[in-house]
């Protein structure tokens, strides 16, 4: 059933935390998972909640995002009323690129004043979960609230790296504090940068943040008024991380070996989908070995491969060993070579007996189209 929301979808925001990924594209379209985009879990989101019209903002380096969604086809956003838009990277009239989420908004007002429903979701690319914006909208409208925040409870086993929004709430679920870039805590209510306001709230704020000049939306729109709008969080209790750094990249793509995560992350709230490619199946030699690891497509494996992701078309020669690795699409490892805690980027070329070894809190990262 269709719910009464617009989503809308920021690509580029948070590239400067995983800048080497990021360098030659969108935060939007960074590979995960042996086949995934990060877009396709905010996509999937939407589409498995209900949500009919999407707008996809961009900035910088988005060719590779466009060439992923296209129309939207599956995501179930190729409609005739509704859909699936694509916004260009400026802000209002000569002022080029858009500095901040509020100008970002400025720019597809447009787009909201012509939505046909009351509320809008936004979110960034940042997040990986699996949720159905149902459960937060009826809160939302049940607590009668300007803006409701998503957010989740940290763990001591798991605080996310780098500064966060941290929010303070009440017994009633309303917000009572904000603290913006701060380190996490065990127990402390992080911001998932996901968001519900209603569409009319939505249109006062953007005329009023240009008339007065205002630049951050959490800073200047929720802290700076708190008292003055009725601000509920909404706790997400399923499996849920944020990328902000090529630490915490590496870690969320080595947690979905855990069936348990993998489990709950693609198939809890409905599927995850993406663009689907056509490919031969995995080819596996005699010699080859592979132990807890996830193997795409088009892959040919002639050596061992753990506790690794490989996304398609990679190829593992005689004699290689590639454990607690990330190896993007088009990889090619020669003979004899070693790798551990290593992440290639897409088209990298491993010749003959080479070896590189990271560990968990610095995985080596290896560019794009790279030859070692």
């Amino acid at each position: 059933m269709n719910i009464n929301a617009t989503g809308i979808i920021f690509s580029n925001v948070h590239d400067e935390e995983l800048h080497e990924i990021t360098s030659s594209r969108t935060m939007g379209s960074v590979p995960f998972g042996g086949r995934y985009r990060l877009i396709d879990f905010a996509l999937s989101n939407m589409h498995n909640s209900g949500v009919t019209g999407v707008g996809v903002i961009t900035k910088s380096n988005y060719q590779s995002l466009i060439d992923h969604v296209k129309s939207g086809k599956e995501w179930g956003l190729s409609r005739k009323r509704d859909g699936l838009f694509i916004f260009p990277p400026f802000g209002r009239l000569h002022s080029g690129y858009y500095k901040n989420k509020l100008e970002a908004l400025s720019g597809i007002i447009t787009f909201i004043q012509k939505s046909n429903h009351d509320y809008v979701l936004i979110t960034d690319c940042d997040v990986i979960c699996n949720m159905n914006w149902k459960e937060p909208l009826e809160y939302h409208i049940a607590k009668k609230a300007d803006i409701t925040v998503i957010c989740y409870q940290s763990k001591a086993q798991n605080i996310p790296s780098g500064n966060q929004t941290i929010y303070s709430v009440n017994n009633q679920g309303f917000v009572e504090d904000i603290r913006i870039k701060q380190p996490a805590a065990e127990n402390c209510s992080i911001g998932s940068n996901m968001w519900i306001i209603g569409r009319n709230f939505l249109e006062t704020i953007l005329h009023e943040a240009t008339a007065h000049n205002l630049e951050d939306f959490e800073r200047d729109i929720m802290q700076k008024r708190l008292n003055q709008y009725r601000i509920a969080a909404w706790k997400f209790s399923g499996y849920i991380q944020k990328i902000n750094s090529i630490e915490d990249y590496f870690k969320i793509n080595m947690d979905i070996l855990n069936p348990m995560v993998r489990k709950d992350l693609f198939y809890s709230n409905g599927y995850i989908y993406t663009k689907v490619l056509d490919d031969i199946p995995v080819r596996y030699t005699n010699n080859a070995k592979v132990k807890n690891s996830l193997i795409a497509d088009g892959c040919y494996i002639e050596g061992t491969v753990e506790n690794s992701v490989l996304f398609r078309s990679v190829s593992i020669g005689k004699g290689s060993v590639i454990n607690n690795s990330i190896l993007m699409q088009g990889n090619t490892v020669k003979e004899n070579v070693q790798l551990d805690y290593v992440i290639s980027d897409k088209n990298v070329t491993f010749r003959d007996a080479r070896k590189l070894m990271g560990y968990e809190k610095q995985p080596i990262y290896i560019r794009k189209g790279s030859e070692v």
